[in-house]
């Protein structure tokens, strides 16, 4: 016969005091004041007894499962990041994740079961990293409907009334900018935009974001803007460096929008015989694949904050968890971009 469970009421007999003041101990639960030496009678016992927390009594009892979903492709690097900063976060906060992916499934189907999770309160709130362009009106509209707590990271940029945490792309446009044309750094006419594309991001909120801080920080400084477009693993990065390398003297900076075009970006470089960091000095407008850390010489970028986001998320739910909503926090949480300094610029 397998051992009996300990119960809350074992340890408050073993405390000396009531069930109440156990829960209130466990939950800390507001409005119940507990002394020091009560607490410590009941974290004793507790230890004592090897009691653990029976989490479904919990949840029935209290109407959270203290899960929350994750939602987002497992194959995508980023993904990874946002995770590490919400297991950060969900850490002092006491709750688990349920990661879910669409990889096997169609977008909509994999949201939909999220619906049905929260419904047999099997998470409390629900966090997806979207595409920079994404703003499901339908989506949107299910949650609202609902009253699903929930958080975008990086969709629903323009759309009003939806949670999100977003990449301050403009500003990160500018740190790179700053650095690109630093003090002691040779200063040459304007630096050179070269704009990566592909089919689904020609013009979303972000490539406008960091399109227009180019150009305003371009004519700020009295400089002349010079956007270069390249499709992704399809642009011709060496006619590009020969234009720039044919156009005036040595020294051309150049900042690219993504870091995935540097390994074409290098190649290029090294066909020409350019040398990084010296004849041509290079920036990148985001880390996507961690640039400073596998590229040689190691890449000067800034860094959007995806692990910040992550945490910023799990905060943004549990803030409309508890009530305390709109009238509180703005909808759209601004997370500013990181600095990585390098040896190509």
């Amino acid at each position: 016969m397998g051992k009996k469970r300990v119960t809350s009421f074992d340890v408050a007999k073993r405390a000396g005091v009531s069930r109440s003041v156990v829960s209130a101990v466990l939950n800390d639960t507001p409005g119940i004041g507990v002394g020091a030496e009560t607490r410590e009678a009941v974290l004793e016992a507790i230890r004592e007894l090897n009691y653990h927390v029976d989490a479904g009594a919990r949840s029935m009892k209290t109407g959270r499962s203290m899960t929350l979903a994750a939602f987002g492709d497992t194959r995508h690097p980023l993904f990874t990041r946002l995770l590490e900063g919400m297991q950060r976060e969900c850490e002092l906060s006491g709750y688990h994740i349920l990661l879910c992916s669409p990889r096997h499934k169609g977008n909509a189907n994999g949201r939909t079961e999220l619906l049905e999770l929260y419904h047999r309160r099997k998470i409390d709130g629900i966090v997806t990293l979207d595409h920079t362009s994404y703003h499901d009106e339908e989506w949107a509209s299910r949650i609202g409907n609902a009253g699903i707590p929930y958080v975008s990271v990086e969709g629903y940029a323009e759309v009003p009334g939806v949670f999100s945490v977003l990449a301050d792309y403009s500003g990160s446009v500018e740190t790179a900018l700053n650095y690109l044309l630093r003090e002691g750094t040779p200063q040459q006419p304007g630096p050179v935009y070269a704009e990566v594309y592909h089919e689904h991001s020609a013009d979303n909120w972000a490539e406008r974001n960091r399109r227009d801080a180019y150009t305003g920080w371009c004519s700020a400084h009295g400089m002349e803007p010079i956007v270069i477009r390249l499709e992704e693993h399809h642009g011709d990065w060496t006619a590009c460096l020969q234009r720039l390398a044919d156009s005036g003297p040595q020294h051309v900076p150049l900042l690219v929008n993504w870091s995935s075009a540097i390994p074409d970006l290098y190649r290029a470089a090294h066909k020409l015989g350019l040398r990084i960091g010296e004849d041509v000095r290079i920036m990148a407008a985001d880390n996507t694949i961690q640039g400073h850390r596998l590229s040689l010489p190691s890449l000067s970028c800034v860094e959007i904050p995806y692990v910040s986001m992550g945490e910023e998320a799990v905060r943004c739910l549990l803030t409309q968890m508890n009530g305390r909503n709109e009238a509180v926090q703005a909808d759209k949480i601004w997370l500013p971009a990181v600095l990585r300094a390098g040896e190509s610029a």
